[in-house]
């Protein structure tokens, strides 16, 4: 049997160890993934347009690779976060295992080649967003997760770093959905 690796990308603010990320790393590893983060090259495209991001994601696509090739995964989750997921939608061809899913938090599914990207791919997915989020786009939302099948969870208030504004406890009760969802997404048979 092989092992499960959960790989996680990293959106623009911030790093990996932020609670939208977290949450659902901390479940992959609860339930024995192996988590590793994909570094990010020392330059960042500052625009969003697919075009600005070619030569970041060919980098990032070579690091997945890289890390896909140090050992026979059974399994591959991706657990992208906003930026993140402008490079998992648009990466390049990597050797994956037959089984592979993601975890795609605050997705920029306003973004023509993201949501296409992730509806293309057509991974078994879990879309997280918060409905206060200016990023979130709810139709794009809604066609990606009927597109394929995906699991969704929008969280009411929450801005796009999951948090709700003036409210300590809509924001824990929040990432404890999240935990909920992830953990659910994760231990499927």
């Amino acid at each position: 049997m092989g092992v499960h690796l959960a790989l996680v990308l990293p959106g623009g603010a911030g790093g990996p160890y932020t609670a939208p990320l977290l949450v659902p790393s901390l479940a992959l590893e609860e339930t024995g993934a192996l988590v590793e983060v994909v570094r990010y090259p020392d330059f960042r495209p500052h625009g969003l347009d697919r075009a600005d991001a070619v030569e970041f994601d060919a980098v990032v696509s070579e690091r997945v690779a890289e890390i896909l090739k140090r050992e026979s995964w059974s399994r591959v989750t991706f657990v992208a976060k906003s930026r993140g997921t402008l490079f998992l939608a648009a990466m390049g061809e990597v050797p994956l295992p037959a089984d592979v899913d993601a975890i795609w938090v605050t997705p920029l599914l306003g973004l023509d080649y993201v949501r296409d990207g992730l509806i293309d791919k057509h991974w078994r997915s879990l879309v997280v967003a918060g409905s206060a989020d200016p990023y979130h786009d709810g139709g794009g939302h809604a066609k990606v997760c009927e597109a394929t099948r995906a699991e969704s969870l929008i969280i009411d208030g929450a801005n796009h770093g999951l948090v709700v504004k003036g409210s300590v406890r809509a924001t824990i009760e929040g990432f404890s959905a999240l935990a909920d969802a992830s953990l659910a997404f994760v231990a499927r048979a």
